[in-house]
């Protein structure tokens, strides 16, 4: 569970935000994630939009926030959502599309609380508001590039 607090933090561009005004987010108004299987369980988070842990200990999480964050390009603020993970190296970043949009995905490795995690990362913007979507995964021997489509294929865009 601690894993579980420290990653939740990773996706959240909230740390770049000064001022005692929290951003607003798209959940509900702009977005919905329909995500289900049966290994994965929605849980609450009040860092994070929507967050699903899966049986074995993976994560996907969505963040939005409105009137934030829509100046810097996409690539820098993929590389500044994974600033306080310690050793990330990248494997891949390219910019791509998302529901019409220009978006960017990010895929790397690092260490967080001492335990090395698999991240990949697709942000984009919409509606005035920046998106990013994460997918955390602390145990190397799996797979979860699939999982992390089938999350992204579930985000519903209003």
């Amino acid at each position: 569970m601690k894993i579980l607090i420290a990653l939740l933090f990773l996706s959240s561009c909230s740390f770049f935000i000064k001022g005692s005004e929290a951003p607003k987010s798209a959940k509900a108004t702009y977005y919905t994630i329909n995500f289900s299987d049966n290994n994965w369980q929605a849980s609450k988070d009040q860092r994070s939009d929507y967050v699903f842990v899966h049986t074995d200990g993976r994560i996907l999480l969505s963040n939005s926030f409105c009137e934030e964050f829509q100046e810097g390009p996409l690539d820098q603020l993929a590389q500044k959502t994974f600033k306080t993970v310690t050793d990330f190296k990248e494997s891949s970043g390219e910019y791509t599309t998302f529901h019409n949009r220009e978006a960017y995905q990010l895929v790397g490795s690092g260490l967080v609380d001492g335990v090395k995690v698999g991240l990949r990362l697709l942000n984009t913007r919409r509606n005035n508001c920046y998106f990013d979507f994460v997918s955390i995964n602390p145990n190397k021997d799996i797979k979860s590039e699939d999982d992390f489509q089938n999350f992204l294929k579930s985000v519903v865009f209003k």
